[in-house]
C-alpha cells in the first residue's frame, strides 16, 4: 500500500470523509512506518502506531481542552493545509521520561513550515508556560529544538523540523529536577531526518537546509550590500532564514539586526555566490519566484503573517540588536524640567525604555545637560542618544557642536531638522540641500563612519515636499535611520491614518524607520498602544515618545505594553507612493537619484517631467515591467534594490 493510500485509509477508519489530499502533495516514496524512528534508536520499545487524522490530535498534548488559544491553534493548522499522519508513544525508562514521536503531512512544503511555527506558538501561549526558548538544531540546521518551562518547573522539550510536505516532532516532558536529555533528543531528530527520502518539490522548487555555511554566506552578502559595512557583520536573526533552490538558482530570506522588519532577499549568481537582492518588493513579494514563495509558505499573502520571516509576536523576530535606535525610547528636552537625572532613570527603566534621547544642542549653542546626565543614565543600563536642533545657516559649525556630545560619550546622535530647511519652488538642489550635505559630511568627519546617526523630521514627506530628506540620508555620510515625528494629536487625525501615510512615504529612502509618537497633546493611552502595535506590524525595529516631561502618569504604563496584546493580523505589507508626470518634491529627487544609481541618466531637479518619465520608462523596460512611465509599487520595489555592479 502506498503512503497516501494508508493515510487515507486511516482517515476513513476515523469516520471522516476520504477527501483526497491537495493536488500539490505527492505520494511519499516510503511507507508511513518510515516516517517514524527505527525502534533500534529508541530507549524503549514503542507502543502501537496510531493515526493522527484531525489537527485536534496534534494540538491535544500541547493545548488540551480548556486552553484559551486551543481553537486558534487548530485553525492555524487547518489554514496551512493539514492532512494527517501518524504518531507513537515510547514509554518512560528508569532514566528518561516518556517520548512522543509524530509525523503529519500538509498540502505544500510551505504549509509544513508554517505548521512548525503554529506548533511552536501553541507551546508558547499555553496557560502554564513561564518561559520558552527556541534554538536551531544542528541537523537539520533549519529545525528547532524548543524548550518550554512551566510555572511549576516542568520542562518540555520538542525537536521539530519540516521535510518537504511533512512536519516531524519528537517531544518529552521532564518533571522538575530530572534530565530531559537534550542531546539525546537532538540526536533522535537527526536520525529521523536522515531517514526521510529526498523528493523533488511538487512545484519545481526544492527547500534547502539552513546550514552554518549558508548563514555565513548570507551574512557576508548582507555586509557587502551595506552602505558602511561594520567591522563585524551582524548575523542573521535566529529562526528568520529560509532557503530554496529553483532551476539551478538559490534563493534565501533572512532578517538582520539594525535593519527594519522587512526580510532581506538573496539569490545566487551564475558563479554560485550569494548576493543581496534587497527587500521582497512590498505586497505580493514580486521579486520572489512563485514556486519559491510556495515552498516558503508565502503564496497566499506575502509576507504571510504566520510566517517566521515577519511576525511581530515572534520573540526571535523581535529580538533587538545592539543598535541604540532599536527598542523603545523617550525624549528629554530639559533634564531639569523632567525632574532631574534620577527621576529620568527611575521612570525610564520602570517603563521599559531602552534609550533616552537627551538634547545636546540648539544651532551653535551646546547644551551641557547631556554631559551631566550621561554617567547616571549609562550606569542604569540605558543607551543615551544626543540630539540637536539645527538651522542650516552655518552647517559646519553646527556639526562641530554636535560632535561635542559624541565626544562626551553619547551612544548615538539624532539630527533634528525641520522648517528652517524647507525652501520655495526650485530649491531642490539649492541652499538647503547643500547645507544638509555639508552638515552630514562634517559630522561624519568628526565622529567617524560607525556612529549610529538618525534624522528626525516631518512624518509626511508629501506634505513637506521641499524638505531635503534625501540630502540628509544619501551617500556614505548619510544618516542610518529615519525617525518621523508621527504626532497624530497635533495633525488632528487618527493614529492609523497617520501611520499609514508615514509608512508609505518614508519607506522609499532605504533606511530603517523608527517613528516618534507624541504624548504632549494628551494622547489617549489606547492610541499609544495602537501606535506601538502598528510600529511592530510595519516591521519597524524601534519606537519612541516625545517628550518625557509632557508624558502624563496615565500614559506611562502603556508605553511598553507587550506586543502579545496587539490584535491580529500582526504584520502589514509595505506600500509605496505613486509618482507621475507633474509631481514635484524631494521624493522625485530621490527617484531621480535611484534611477542614476541604476545607470539611467536623469538630472536631479525634483520635477517629474518628460525627461524623468522617459528615464522611468527605460528602467521599467530593462526590468521587465510595463513601461507606463509611472513610478508605482513595483517600480519602487525594483528601484530600491542594490544594483548588481554597485560597490
Amino acid at each position: 500500500m502506498s503512503g497516501r493510500a494508508l493515510l487515507l485509509g486511516l482517515i476513513a477508519v476515523a469516520g471522516l470523509p476520504a477527501v483526497a489530499a491537495p493536488a500539490v502533495a505527492q505520494d511519499p516514496t516510503a511507507g508511513l512506518e518510515n516516517r517514524l524512528p527505527d525502534p533500534a534508536w529508541l530507549p524503549a520499545a514503542p507502543s502501537a502506531t496510531a493515526a493522527v487524522t484531525l489537527p485536534d490530535q496534534l494540538v491535544d498534548p500541547v493545548l488540551p481542552a480548556g486552553e484559551a488559544r486551543r481553537a486558534e491553534a487548530i485553525a492555524r493548522l487547518v489554514r496551512n493545509g493539514f492532512i494527517g499522519g501518524v504518531q507513537e508513544d515510547v514509554p518512560a525508562t528508569a532514566t528518561l521520561p516518556a517520548t512522543r514521536v509524530w509525523a503529519v503531512q500538509f498540502g505544500t512544503p510551505g504549509g509544513a513550515r508554517a505548521g512548525l511555527e503554529a506548533v511552536r506558538w501553541a507551546l508558547r501561549v499555553r496557560g502554564d508556560t513561564a518561559a520558552q526558548r527556541s534554538d536551531e538544531l544542528a541537523d537539520p540546521a533549519d529545525g528547532r529544538i524548543i524548550t518550554t518551562t512551566a510555572v511549576d518547573g516542568t520542562v518540555r522539550l520538542d525537536a521539530v523540523f519540516a521535510a518537504g510536505t511533512w512536519l516531524y516532532g519528537v517531544g518529552r516532558i521532564a518533571p522538575p529536577g530530572t534530565d530531559p536529555d537534550v542531546a539525546g533528543l537532538a540526536a533522535l531528530a537527526a536520525h529521523l531526518w536522515a531517514r526521510q527520502p529526498e523528493r523533488p518539490d511538487p512545484l519545481g522548487a526544492q527547500p534547502l537546509g539552513v546550514t552554518p555555511e549558508l548563514r555565513a554566506a548570507l551574512t557576508a552578502a548582507h555586509a557587502r550590500a551595506m552602505k558602511r559595512p561594520p567591522a563585524v557583520p551582524p548575523d542573521a536573526v535566529p529562526g528568520s532564514v529560509q532557503a530554496a533552490g529553483l532551476a539551478g538558482t538559490g534563493w534565501a530570506l533572512a532578517r538582520f539586526t539594525r535593519v527594519d522588519g522587512e526580510p532581506e532577499l538573496f539569490r545566487t549568481t551564475a558563479g554560485g555566490a550569494w548576493v543581496s537582492v534587497g527587500d521582497p518588493g512590498g505586497p505580493g513579494c514580486p521579486r520572489i519566484p512563485t514556486a519559491v514563495k510556495e515552498v516558503w509558505g508565502l503564496s497566499v499573502s506575502c509576507p504571510l503573517t504566520a510566517s517566521p520571516v515577519v511576525r511581530p509576536d515572534d520573540p526571535d523576530a523581535l529580538e533587538s540588536g545592539d543598535a541604540p535606535f532599536d527598542g523603545l525610547g523617550t525624549w528629554v528636552w530639559e533634564v531639569r524640567g523632567s525632574g532631574g537625572t534620577a527621576a529620568i532613570v527611575a521612570r525610564a527603566t520602570g517603563a521599559g525604555m531602552r534609550t533616552v534621547y537627551v538634547k545636546s544642542g540648539d544651532g551653535l549653542r551646546y547644551w551641557r545637560q547631556v554631559d551631566a546626565a550621561l554617567p547616571a543614565l549609562h550606569a542604569a543600563g540605558l543607551k543615551v542618544c544626543a540630539w540637536q536642533y539645527v538651522y542650516g545657516r552655518r552647517p559646519v559649525l553646527e556639526a562641530r557642536v554636535a560632535a561635542r556630545a559624541v565626544a562626551a560619550g553619547a551612544d548615538c546622535f539624532v539630527v533634528d531638522a525641520e522648517s528652517e530647511f524647507e525652501g520655495g519652488r526650485g530649491s531642490y538642489e539649492g541652499r538647503t540641500y547643500r547645507a544638509a550635505r555639508r552638515y552630514m559630511t562634517e559630522l561624519r568627519r568628526l565622529t567617524g563612519p560607525d556612529l549610529p546617526v538618525a534624522l528626525t523630521s516631518f512624518a509626511y514627506v508629501d506634505g513637506h515636499s521641499s524638505f531635503p530628506y534625501s540630502a540628509f540620508i544619501d551617500g556614505r555620510d548619510g544618516a542610518d535611520v529615519l525617525m518621523p515625528q508621527v504626532y497624530w494629536g497635533a495633525f488632528g487625525t487618527a493614529v492609523d491614518r497617520a501611520m499609514a501615510r508615514t509608512a508609505r512615504w518614508n519607506g522609499i529612502y532605504r533606511v530603517p524607520v523608527t517613528p516618534i509618537a507624541g504624548t504632549y497633546r494628551r494622547e489617549k493611552p489606547a492610541e499609544l498602544v495602537r501606535f506601538r502595535c502598528l510600529s511592530a506590524a510595519y516591521g519597524w525595529p524601534g519606537a519612541s515618545y516625545w517628550s518625557f516631561q509632557h508624558t502624563r502618569p496615565v500614559q506611562w504604563p502603556v508605553l511598553a505594553r507587550p506586543l502579545s496584546s496587539c490584535p491580529t493580523p500582526a504584520a502589514l505589507a509595505r506600500t509605496y507612493p505613486v509618482l507621475r508626470f507633474g509631481t514635484r518634491g524631494d521624493a522625485v529627487v530621490w527617484l531621480q537619484a535611484r534611477l542614476r544609481t541604476w545607470g539611467v541618466p536623469v538630472p536631479r531637479t525634483g520635477f517629474y517631467r518628460a525627461q524623468t518619465r522617459a528615464a522611468v520608462r527605460a528602467f521599467q523596460r530593462a526590468r521587465g515591467l510595463e513601461p507606463d512611465g509611472v513610478a508605482g509599487a513595483l517600480t519602487w520595489a525594483l528601484l530600491l534594490e542594490r544594483p548588481p555592479d554597485s560597490p
